[in-house]
């Protein structure tokens, strides 16, 4: 009866789909990283761009009116840094596809969505603009509420910081299970170490127990 209720609550059984949360979270965010990225750095933004000529990937004009955007903002060297954060949206979202540095690659845009929540909240008084989340949350639109899709955003983020990629369907599983069984063939008391699956998202059962 014990082991019945330890099941029951911990959901052990469904530990064979535990890969979907995490893979999900990535092919929702990969696209989105994508878009935002593309449109800061130019690409493929303009008329005429043919795919086997790089030269008519880029458009000058877009990228400068990304720049203009970021002025606006506490931004430094917002002409900089308008490439930095366009290129590692667009780095991220191939690596969210792939699942390949997941976590690496989730701290830089925490940063990013981190000084996105900031500059929602602007001048206002960081109580007043806590206290007016609170009370308005679910009754924000959250196609128009820049501070609502940051908050979203960092714990999407966040949420797959911690997970990692995910198993099965990601780079990162395969070359753990790969350096997982050179250490294993070198060392067995060493590989000991190194029972547990990272990427296993069951946080209810003792890890002992896979």
């Amino acid at each position: 009866m014990t082991k019945f209720l330890l099941g029951f609550f911990s959901f052990g059984w469904l530990r064979g789909l535990d890969f979907l949360p995490p893979l999900l979270l990535r092919l929702f965010l990969a696209p989105m990283l994508w878009v935002s990225g593309s449109n800061k750095l130019g690409l493929f933004a303009g008329e005429g761009i043919e795919w086997y000529n790089p030269m008519t990937w880029f458009d000058a004009s877009v990228y400068q009116a990304s720049v203009e955007k970021l002025s606006a903002t506490p931004m430094p060297i917002p002409d900089v840094m308008n490439g930095v954060i366009g290129g590692v949206e667009v780095v991220a979202a191939f690596l969210l596809i792939i699942g390949f540095a997941v976590r690496w690659i989730s701290l830089p845009l925490l940063v990013l969505m981190g000084f996105t929540i900031l500059l929602a909240i602007g001048s206002q008084d960081p109580l007043t603009a806590g206290e007016n989340m609170l009370m308005h949350h679910g009754y924000a639109d959250v196609t128009t509420d820049n501070l609502t899709i940051g908050v979203m955003y960092f714990i999407m983020l966040l949420s797959l910081f911690f997970m990692g990629a995910g198993r099965f369907f990601s780079v990162d599983w395969f070359l753990h299970r790969k350096l997982h069984k050179k250490i294993n063939m070198q060392s067995t008391s060493t590989a000991e170490n190194f029972d547990e699956d990272p990427f296993e998202l069951d946080s209810t059962t003792d890890g002992h127990n896979h």
